[in-house]
């Protein structure tokens, strides 16, 4: 049936945004005012940030027309993007196609441009037709969709440009409905701000949000961003809601006027401004008061002719969407005159809103919800029938999504899972991994276990989790296909399924036996010579590489080399020469691995994914040699590849972050390690955000600043999944917790980690570093201790120590340094890997200095142990570490001053000191203050004030207190009362007045 809009349509009235009187609401609109900078002060610049909520209709959408109309009287234009409910909430950025569509018709040259430098933005103008080939194209070795990156970045530069040309006001409403995508891609632009006049409003339904609900995540990210404004509507004041039904009732014919029924109605809209219109309506129709709002909405709703009520089921059954008029028409099967008139009734008492191109949604989402729950099961499927066989028949008239939903209700599973498998290739192509994930998982659960599709589907569904961040996700949905093959699995496409297994899940530490894995694919594939072949052999040389069987290695690595080569498979090709690296590394040295991996490179395209790793192993030779700041620049160098790919939370990129963050932790670069390991932007997936916030803890120890318990906690849930996420949690949770004064709680933590470690990694040379740690703790505590806890906190520290010294010294020791590979010798650990030197070196100290404290045994001589410290600050001076060659030094100090050595001791004090002054590491300088005076006494030579002690100290001269220094600055206050302690020291001030005093005679303040 095919429909043609009367001219009768152009008569519906349409509804502008509500403007008028706004009562009650002048402070928010003048917070909102500001926030957006609709009027800048002398010397600002407009635009800014803002996140609004509030209840259901408390007046959200109201006051944000009024903002707009504000803002198109200033000068400024405007769009706005709609997230809508249900079924809505699964299209990838449906409220930016609505927003980006609406700069189409209004700014197309500023379109055209940002198009021709990012083509991504092509993917939400659905009208401008496909994108070129050129722009298509997916990277090598993509999951073949639009990263959800480039869409990011097109959208900002898009807006960005809108704002250099004209100030642009940008609203995005009810976000509590958004897909993951729009979140993210929202996150990204309140997180980067705009360089040009872009307002930004972001709004949220408040009291929707329960507790499992997605927006939660996002939020407390966004609550983290430095300049982002928060308004939240409150209720209006009872004058403000006595203001309205008074005007209301003036306004409305029928509607009673008396002073009992307005103070009534005043009442019980409990403040908000909808359920005042509503009850107000309700009272105009001889409606009781009595009852809740989905009661009087309904009751708005069961004035209208039978007609519009049905049109309104029909449209409800959406979920908030905008229905188009000639889908709404097929549905309903009521006639055209009938079907323009039901929807002039709807709009003009106030129940629908229509738009251009025809459409139509309910006025406010309560209303369409009221609906909805009056619908009759029989009369749900019906429905569910009519729309999934019009979109069989005209599938262009909605998302593939809405089809896959609505043939679901009526059970027609393959109509539903070939719609949702569409429908998932398109949130791909629009980068929304994550939206994809759920239609493709979706579609698996709708499918039979012997369904031949489960296979291809479960290796997209994999695919999408994998891009999306969620590599746990992918390997389950691997090894659940692969567990429960049904009757009639496909041997090549099982061979397909145990291949990709092998190569996701080493990303993990999760139990696999990869080389058995391996095997059963190599029998099931035979002989043939293709494509197929080459990805299984792939697995296997890197399952047979990880296990450190390099002979074998070496042959499977020729034979697939060959193989790719005469498939002319060059990317292959280039991934076999990565990983035989590895291989080279145990036959030659570290110059020939980087002369390898350097020829790799420069043979790989620049938008190769497999440059990160390449990168990544890179900056690794360079960090076992102890060339840090190398190590550091070539992972910086990965970090900003991963970025330009979109890639950060991929394999290799996120590494190179990660790494990057605790290179400069070594260095001594702490604000710098800060920046790189801080989490900002969209939430991070785990277990990635565990093993950043772990890495964090570092610093966090380093300074002496509290850490939560419940951090460590949950930092501990993803032990099992990831050895790495062990390390970076105990490491930092041993000084943490023994600086608490929880040494029992540091040794359980320490005695948990060497299990953990255990099983994911079986021998490792952490070991060495988490007895160190122990023993350090235990001997600058055991003092102090009870003798029942003293006595088990030695024998931990000795069992521990004895151990890594065992493995350490073994001739076979296989040395692995996450994320390094290595092996040597324990005589050849200071030409292969300085960081394992320098620990080694820093044990063997420390076992001393415990030995020397318990007081149980044989002690060390005071030579002896300064010796051994002498050591420790030798390994860890070359190897660059600046904060642990620091603690060396400070344990150094008092070993010599044990030995009568005074002067070497405050020599070794004093450039401790230095270090911990410029670090802000308040417990290396507590443990030097209690050294023996003439060796802790700072020197009086002034020691140059870092940038953000000078930002620190111009706050304090201004008479501001800690807190109000960290939210000027945007940091925490426990780190202010560091730099605050720093300053007092390199000034030599008694107190804050004498520093601001200091500070000003030396012209460091005005």
């Amino acid at each position: 049936m095919s429909v043609t809009l009367s001219a009768d349509y152009a008569m519906i009235p349409r509804m502008p945004p509500r403007t008028g009187s706004l009562i009650g609401r002048t402070a928010d609109l003048a917070h909102l005012t500001d926030a957006v900078g609709l009027h800048p002060a002398e010397g600002s610049e407009p635009g800014g940030v803002v996140v609004l909520s509030g209840d259901a209709g408390i007046g959200k959408s109201r006051l944000l027309a009024q903002l707009r109309v504000d803002a198109e009287a200033a000068g400024w234009s405007t769009a706005v993007g709609h997230c809508v409910g249900q079924a809505g909430s699964a299209l990838a950025y449906l409220p930016f196609v609505e927003l980006i569509g609406t700069l189409d018709a209004d700014r197309l040259d500023l379109v055209d441009h940002v198009l021709a430098t990012h083509p991504s933005l092509r993917h939400l103008l659905p009208g401008r037709g496909e994108p070129s080939a050129a722009a298509s194209s997916p990277p090598a070795g993509s999951a073949g969709s639009t990263d959800p990156g480039q869409v990011a970045e097109a959208v900002h530069a898009l807006l960005t440009a809108c704002g250099a040309a004209q100030p642009t006001l940008v609203v995005v409403e009810d976000v509590h409905w958004a897909d993951h995508s729009s979140r993210d891609l929202l996150t990204l632009l309140l997180t980067r701000g705009f360089s040009t006049a872009v307002g930004l409003v972001v709004s949220y339904r408040s009291d929707d949000l329960h507790r499992r609900h997605p927006l939660h995540e996002t939020l407390a990210v966004w609550d983290r961003i430095a300049g982002l404004e928060h308004v939240d509507l409150a209720p209006l004041p009872a004058p403000a809601v006595h203001e309205l039904v008074s005007g209301l009732v003036s306004g409305l014919e029928g509607a009673p006027d008396d002073p009992v029924t307005v103070d009534e109605i005043a009442r019980r809209a409990q403040g908000n401004p909808f359920f005042a219109e509503e009850l107000v309506a309700s009272a105009a129709a001889g409606q009781s008061l009595t009852g809740g709002l989905s009661r009087v909405l309904r009751a708005r709703v069961d004035q209208l002719d039978e007609t519009t009520q049905r049109v309104l089921r029909v449209i409800a059954l959406k979920g908030g969407q905008h229905v188009g008029h000639e889908l709404l028409s097929r549905v309903a099967g009521v006639p055209d005159e009938a079907l323009e008139a039901a929807i002039a009734e709807a709009v003009e008492r106030h129940v629908l809103e229509a738009s251009w191109p025809p459409a139509y949604t309910f006025r406010h989402a309560l209303l369409g919800e009221a609906v909805a729950d009056t619908l009759l099961p029989g009369e749900r499927l019906r429905l569910h029938r009519a729309y999934a066989a019009v979109l069989a028949e005209r599938p262009d008239l909605a998302p593939a999504s809405e089809l896959a939903r609505h043939a679901a209700a009526v059970g027609d599973l393959p109509t539903a899972v070939a719609a949702s498998r569409a429908a998932g290739e398109s949130a791909m192509e629009m980068g929304g991994p994550q939206d994809a994930l759920q239609h493709f998982e979706r579609a698996l659960g709708w499918l039979d276990e012997d369904d031949p599709e489960r296979d291809a589907l479960t290796l997209r569904a994999s695919a999408a989790a994998m891009v999306a961040g969620e590599p746990v996700r992918a390997i389950d949905l691997l090894r659940d296909r692969l567990d429960h093959p049904g009757r009639a699995q496909d041997p090549e496409t099982r061979a397909d399924l145990l291949a990709t297994l092998v190569i996701r899940a080493r990303i993990l530490d999760l139990p696999t036996d990869a080389l058995a894995l391996t095997d059963e694919a190599m029998a099931l594939i035979g002989e043939v010579a293709d494509e197929r072949r080459v990805r299984v052999l792939v697995a296997r040389l890197q399952a047979l590489v990880d296990i450190g069987h390099y002979m074998d290695a070496a042959v499977v690595g020729t034979e697939v080399s060959m193989l790719a080569e005469r498939l002319g498979l060059q990317r292959a090709q280039a991934e076999v020469r990565t990983i035989m690296a590895r291989v080279l590394e145990a036959q030659e040295d570290l110059d020939a691995v980087e002369a390898h991996l350097r020829t790799v490179a420069d043979d790989l395209p620049r938008d190769d994914p497999l440059r990160l790793r390449v990168l990544h192993q890179l900056a690794s030779i360079a960090h076992r040699r102890g060339d840090l700041p190398a190590a550091l620049a070539q992972y910086d160098a990965g970090a900003a590849v991963a970025r330009q790919m979109h890639r950060e939370w991929a394999p290799w990129g996120q590494e190179c972050r990660l790494l990057g963050g605790l290179t400069a932790y070594e260095l001594g670069d702490w604000d710098g390690a800060t920046r790189r390991l801080s989490l900002s932007g969209a939430p991070a997936p785990q277990p990635g955000r565990s093993i950043f916030t772990g890495a964090l803890l570092s610093v966090s120890a380093g300074r002496g600043e509290a850490v939560e318990p419940a951090v460590l906690t949950e930092l501990r849930e993803w032990w099992p999944v990831d050895g790495l996420c062990v390390v970076l949690t105990v490491m930092p949770g041993i000084d943490l917790l023994a600086q608490a004064g929880d040494l029992a709680g540091a040794l359980d933590l320490a005695e948990d980690a060497e299990q953990a470690l255990d099983r994911a990694w079986g021998d490792y040379f952490a070991i060495v570093r988490l007895a160190a740690l122990v023993a350090g703790q235990v001997a600058s505590a055991s003092g102090h201790l009870d003798p029942l806890p003293r006595r088990r906190a030695v024998d931990v520290a000795r069992r521990l120590g004895a151990r890594a010294l065992a493995f350490a010294r073994a001739d076979d020791a296989d040395v692995v340094c996450r994320p390094a590979y290595e092996r040597s010798t324990g005589d050849q650990l200071e030409d292969t890997s300085r960081e394992a030197w320098a620990w080694l070196a820093r044990l063997e100290a420390e076992l001393a200095r415990l030995d020397h404290e318990a007081g149980d045994g044989a002690s060390p001589s005071a030579a002896s142990l300064a010796e051994a410290w002498r050591r420790s600050v030798t390994a860890f001076d070359r190897y660059g570490h600046v904060f642990e060659a620091a603690r060396s030094r400070a344990r150094l100090a008092a070993a010599l001053h044990a030995a009568g050595d005074e002067e070497a001791s405050r020599a070794a004090a004093a450039r401790a000191r230095e270090v911990a002054v410029a670090l802000g590491a308040g417990p290396l300088l507590a443990e030097l203050d209690s050294l023996q005076p003439a060796a802790a006494a700072p020197g009086t030579a002034e020691t140059p004030l870092t940038p953000r002690e000078v930002e620190v100290l111009g706050l304090l001269s201004q008479g501001l207190t800690n807190g109000q220094i960290g939210r000027h600055l945007f940091i925490s206050t426990k780190t202010v009362s560091v730099h605050v302690s720093n300053l007092l020291a390199k000034l030599g001030a008694s107190g804050r007045t004498e520093a601001a005093a200091i500070a000003r005679r030396r012209g460091l303040v005005p």
